[in-house]
C-alpha cells in the first residue's frame, strides 16, 4: 500500500466518453496492473474511487466516486491503492468496458462497506519520513478495511520524554498527519496520562513501534484492561532505523 502522487493529464478520453471520466497521473512508480478500490486525495478533500494500473499505459485512471465540479487537468493529486479488485483485461468494445467498470463499482463499493478495524499509533512525528510512512503502511495492513489513527505527542509532553521540545508545535505536526494520505485521522494526546484519548478514539488495535518502550508502553496492557479498553496491542517491525529515524536525520541539518 503505498501514495502514488502525479499531475493530472489528459488521456484517451475513452472513459470519458463511457460516462466514467478519469483523472490520469504519470507517477515515478508503476503498481502492479489491475483494478483497484482506492483513495484519492484532491486538496484536503478525500473521495473513494476505482483506479485502473494497465499493462501498456504507464498510467493511473481513476474515477472519484461523487465528484463534482470541473475536469481536474492540471491538479495535483494522491492515490492510495487499497484493494485490488480484479486484474487488468482487454475488451472489444466499449458496451463491454462500461458493463466491467459498472461491475469494477459495485466490488468497490461492497469494499467500501465493509466494517472499519480502528487501529492507533502513537509519536512526536517531529518531521514524517519514509520510516513514518512504512510504519503506517504496516499498520494499515493489520486489517482488510483499516482507519488509521495517530496521537501526537503533545510538546509539554515532548519536552518532560525528550528533554527539549519539538521543531514543530503539536498542532503543526498534527495538521501535517491529518492531511498524509495513508492517515485517517489525527488527534492529539493527553496533557497528562494516555488513556481520556485512548477512550475517545475507540481503537481495535494499538500499533506500537519498533522502539517505543517505557513509560506508558510498559503497562499499556494492564492500564487498558483495567478500564476497560478492549483494544489488542502489536509490535511493528523497523524500517531501516540507522537511516530513517528523526533524531538522525535532524541532526543532518
Amino acid at each position: 500500500m503505498k501514495v502514488y502522487a502525479g499531475i493530472v493529464k489528459r488521456g484517451s478520453g475513452r472513459a470519458q466518453k463511457i460516462g466514467v471520466p478519469t483523472a490520469n497521473i504519470e507517477p515515478v512508480e508503476i503498481p502492479e496492473p489491475g483494478i483497484y478500490a482506492a483513495r484519492t486525495i484532491l486538496g484536503e478533500k478525500r473521495y473513494n474511487a476505482i483506479t485502473y494500473v494497465g499493462e501498456r499505459r504507464k498510467l493511473l485512471e481513476t474515477h472519484l466516486f461523487n465528484y463534482v465540479g470541473t475536469p481536474l487537468y492540471g491538479a495535483p493529486i494522491n492515490v492510495v491503492l487499497l484493494k485490488k479488485l480484479r486484474e487488468d483485461r482487454l475488451f472489444s468494445d466499449d458496451a463491454a468496458l462500461l458493463h466491467a467498470i459498472e461491475g469494477d463499482v459495485r466490488d468497490a463499493l461492497a469494499y467500501f462497506a465493509l466494517p472499519e478495524m480502528r487501529i492507533m499509533i502513537f509519536g512526536t512525528f517531529d518531521m514524517i519520513h519514509k520510516g513514518h510512512e512504512h510504519l503506517f503502511m504496516q499498520a494499515r495492513s493489520l486489517a482488510e478495511r483499516p482507519y488509521l489513527i495517530v496521537s501526537v505527542a503533545r510538546d509539554r509532553s515532548v519536552a518532560r520524554i525528550k528533554g527539549t521540545l519539538p521543531r514543530k508545535n503539536e498542532e503543526e505536526r498534527r495538521a501535517a498527519l491529518g492531511a498524509h494520505p495513508l492517515v485517517d485521522e489525527a488527534v492529539l494526546g493527553d496533557l497528562d496520562g494516555y488513556l481520556p484519548h485512548i477512550h475517545a478514539a475507540r481503537p481495535d488495535v494499538i500499533a506500537l513501534g519498533y522502539d517505543q518502550f517505557g513509560e506508558y508502553v510498559d503497562r499499556l496492557e494492564e492500564d487498558l484492561k483495567r478500564e476497560g479498553i478492549h483494544a489488542s496491542i502489536v509490535r511493528l517491525a523497523a524500517f531501516e532505523p540507522e537511516t530513517y529515524k528523526t533524531s538522525k536525520l535532524r541532526s543532518r541539518f
